[in-house]
């Protein structure tokens, strides 16, 4: 058995959480089911069922890290385990409180969850919030990766874009190769799990579409007109969005911008609804026949792996998305939905008609659910914690890593000592 503390940076309370206080109870969860102790900290001491719950603070983060063996963290909650000068980020108002960061009481065997690339996802938000966000965020990138012992990510791409940063921050250096060559003790592939199947099933006959949660990289305004066309195969055709439980954490934007849309258009079809709780979400899905994803291209739409696309797929319902290289496979592969390569409303309005009421779809969401159970994803994980090891080479490069100066040429070197340009 090993203590293992975990330091989710969203708060877990309200029974609502979104992608990262999902993966942070099925963690605490498969770490429990294998026989772990584990203390879960959250913004708000958010219990979970067989753990020891507190508060993301300085005295809490002192006093867990002296009594844990392991100790895993997500974005910027690293900032108050490892101590850094911003504080607590986006979890005191967004781009507001970069106070003094906590330093934890003891260095510990350190895993970094990097699934969630939320300095890519942030780069929306320069136009809007200028260059502190992007500072902050590259910080608190930089220092995880100084400081962590084992990083996780979502997919391949995510590994190699990581490994880049790694490269970057000194830890991948000549003497991890010589000891790793492809780096797997360092890096290893984690995705996003979901839980065995719920008992609400999806009736085939309903003709709602969900969105879900509206982030500032995505596009609802395509997404509602997409539905607005669907209507006129499907006349009770209805599109719902849900509000964030978090909205502190994250810029409204997007939303707002869904919700003018929708009053200046006369929309009565598209219903804005509050987050549901994580246990009562296999009956919301049971409330609609599809998904719907619309966003535009880019790194984040390279690098992303949706935790709504898992979560759709283990409510049963098949997906009419964007284009995103992750999830693409899996659709693809599973045949639980359909992607549409365009921008267009009527593309995905003739997607949603095909998909709405597809069983062979619903069949391929099932297959997919039982072949990415939470156990099986988080193994990784599980194995680090069954035997936790802080890397002994982590500093062999990254303290010292400085840009050397270009040294000069003999033409060079001549020219400076006859006094000549340098």
């Amino acid at each position: 058995m090993t203590r293992a503390l975990l330091v989710c940076p969203e708060p877990l309370g309200h029974r609502q959480p979104a992608g990262i206080g999902i993966r942070f109870l099925e963690m605490a969860n498969v770490l429990l089911a294998d026989g772990h102790e584990v203390t879960l900290l959250s913004r708000d001491a958010g219990s979970v069922s067989g753990c020891r719950a507190g508060e993301i603070t300085p005295e809490s983060l002192h006093r867990h890290t002296s009594e844990a063996e392991v100790v895993v963290v997500q974005g910027h909650a690293a900032n108050d385990l490892f101590g850094h000068g911003f504080g607590q980020g986006f979890g005191q108002g967004f781009g507001q409180g970069f106070g003094q960061g906590f330093a934890h009481g003891s260095p510990i065997p350190t895993v970094v969850d990097l699934y969630d690339p939320f300095i890519i996802e942030n780069l929306h938000y320069y136009p809007a919030h200028g260059a502190g966000v992007f500072t902050h965020d590259h910080a608190t990138l930089m220092q995880s990766l100084l400081r962590g012992d084992l990083f996780l990510c979502a997919s391949e791409a995510q590994r190699l874009f990581y490994l880049g940063a790694l490269l970057a921050a000194g830890r991948v250096n000549p003497i991890a190769f010589g000891n790793d060559p492809h780096f797997d003790a360092l890096i290893r592939i984690a995705p996003f799990g979901v839980p065995p199947p719920g008992s609400a099933g999806v009736s085939p006959a309903l003709p709602g579409v969900l969105f879900g949660g509206i982030y500032d990289w995505y596009d609802p305004i395509l997404a509602i007109e997409a539905v607005a066309i669907a209507r006129a195969s499907l006349p009770d055709v209805t599109l719902t969005f849900t509000t964030h439980p978090n909205p502190s954490l994250t810029p409204q934007g997007k939303l707002a911008e869904a919700i003018e849309h929708t009053k200046r258009k006369g929309y009565d079809f598209v219903r804005f609804e509050p987050w549901v709780a994580y246990e009562q979400r296999a009956a919301f899905y049971g409330r609609f026949g599809a998904a719907l994803l619309t966003f535009p291209q880019s790194i984040e739409t390279d690098l992303s792996m949706r935790t709504r696309v898992y979560d759709y797929l283990w409510g049963q319902l098949p997906i009419v998305t964007s284009s995103a290289p992750g999830t693409d496979e899996l659709l693809i592969r599973y045949g639980a939905g359909e992607v549409v390569h365009s921008a267009s409303p009527e593309d995905f309005a003739n997607a949603l008609v095909r998909v709405l009421g597809n069983e062979r779809m619903r069949e391929g969401a099932r297959r997919f659910v039982d072949e990415h159970q939470w156990p099986h994803t988080l193994h990784p994980l599980v194995d680090f914690v069954r035997q936790p090891y802080a890397d002994p080479r982590k500093e062999a490069f990254a303290a010292s890593m400085q840009v050397p100066e270009r040294s000069r040429s003999f033409l060079e070197r001549i020219k400076r000592r006859i006094g000549g340009s340098s």
